[in-house]
């Protein structure tokens, strides 16, 4: 009977701790799934919908934060991101160049723009008229594909007949790309805190906030890279507060 009382209870213990540990479980579940569905929820509509169908370009021209700008803020690209390439040096860093170039990546979408239209703008936004004195400034092409070389040979040759003279601008294949310091990547756009410190919290993973759509358009606003006609029609996709929609709008419209 001892026996038989004690097997009674020892079933009843265990039964209560199944349905302790089933309702942590459960509320953990929850909790869970509550937090990734809100953050789901904050981030900008803009970085919502990534084409699968992303091509990527990278140019040297001189200092990366200006371009980081020029192109990130360009419909239909989708992410930018600055460092070092040309190179044989392993692992370069600001300090410690070596042989590399200052140079920016661009992913973008080629239904909406084309390769040849970034093309333009690389020549339209650096002097290559001038052969660079360092090794760190140059103008240069870094093809990824034999399509992007013959498409970057010719489009220079065009340049170099409508300018009537001889560019300096290298034209070699990606071999390697070393990513910047983070105090490089939309370096404009870190010097404003208050809206990149609201654009953190969306993405606190450091890489994520290089990548987001909506943090190379705001970095090319603040260089002053486009206008107040393209701002108001996609402010309200990059997910900030109204303050700091209307911090954008000042600083960009009041010119």
């Amino acid at each position: 009977m001892k026996n038989l009382l004690f097997f009674v209870i020892i079933i009843f213990c265990l039964i209560q701790v199944n349905e302790s540990l089933f309702n942590k479980i459960s509320y953990s579940n929850i909790v869970f799934a509550s937090s990734m569905n809100s953050r789901e929820d904050n981030i900008p509509i803009i970085d919502r919908n990534i084409p699968s169908n992303i091509e990527t370009a990278t140019f040297a021209m001189g200092c990366f934060w200006g371009p980081d700008g020029l192109f990130g803020v360009l419909p239909g690209v989708i992410r930018t991101r600055v460092g070092y390439a040309g190179g044989e040096k392993i692992n370069p860093t600001y300090y410690d160049l070596g042989d590399h170039s200052e140079t920016i990546q661009i992913d973008y979408d080629p239904e909406k723009i084309t390769y040849q239209r970034l093309l333009q703008i690389f020549w339209n936004n650096h002097n290559c008229k001038l052969k660079s004195s360092s090794r760190q400034y140059m103008s240069i092409i870094f093809y990824h594909n034999i399509k992007q070389r013959d498409v970057a040979t010719q489009s220079m040759q065009e340049q170099e007949k409508k300018l009537d003279t001889k560019l300096y601008t290298e034209i070699i294949s990606l071999t390697n790309f070393y990513l910047a310091e983070d105090y490089h990547q939309k370096y404009n756009l870190q010097r404003v805190e208050s809206i990149s410190g609201e654009l953190k919290k969306i993405y606190p993973n450091f890489q994520d906030f290089v990548d987001s759509t909506a943090v190379a358009r705001i970095n090319g606003f603040i260089g002053r890279h486009s206008t107040c006609e393209q701002l108001k029609k996609e402010i309200k996709t990059y997910g900030l507060t109204e303050v700091s929609e209307k911090y954008l709008l000042n600083f960009v419209c009041q010119f």
